[in-house]
Order: structure tokens, then C-alpha cells, then sequence
């Protein structure tokens, strides 16, 4: 059995794009697990502007109903 090099060549395109894929795929993959760990953050600032909103909401209502205080 007799390989030729011609068909090992035809075989290094295939290869390259190959790699060329996996590249492409694994920077896309780690440019979308950023942004997910972004936006899991900005969730948590929403959270606690929202507790702080709310507790500004409640303490401005007290102030209004009793103003001596």
C-alpha cells in the first residue's frame, strides 16, 4: 500500500479550516461567557438599586405621614 503525497496535500485545507473553526468557535464562546458574567453583574446592581429605591419609597411615605419625627 502506497500512499502518494498528493492525497496526504488534499487533505491540509480541510485541516486548516478545521483549525480556523475551532479558533473562530473558541473566541466567540469566550466573548459570550464575558458578557454573560456582565450581565449577571449588572442583575445584581439592579437588585440592589431596587432594595435601595424601595427603602426610599418606604422612608420618604413615613416622613410625609409623620413630619415631626
Amino acid at each position: 500500500m502506497k500512499i502518494e503525497v498528493r492525497y496526504i496535500v488534499s487533505f491540509f485545507p480541510m485541516i486548516l479550516a478545521v483549525g480556523v473553526l475551532y479558533g473562530t468557535f473558541n473566541n466567540k464562546i469566550e466573548a459570550l461567557e464575558k458578557e454573560v458574567s456582565s450581565i449577571s453583574d449588572m442583575k445584581t446592581d439592579v437588585a440592589i438599586i431596587k432594595e435601595k429605591i424601595i427603602w426610599m419609597e418606604e422612608y420618604m411615605i413615613k416622613v410625609l405621614e409623620d413630619p415631626i419625627r
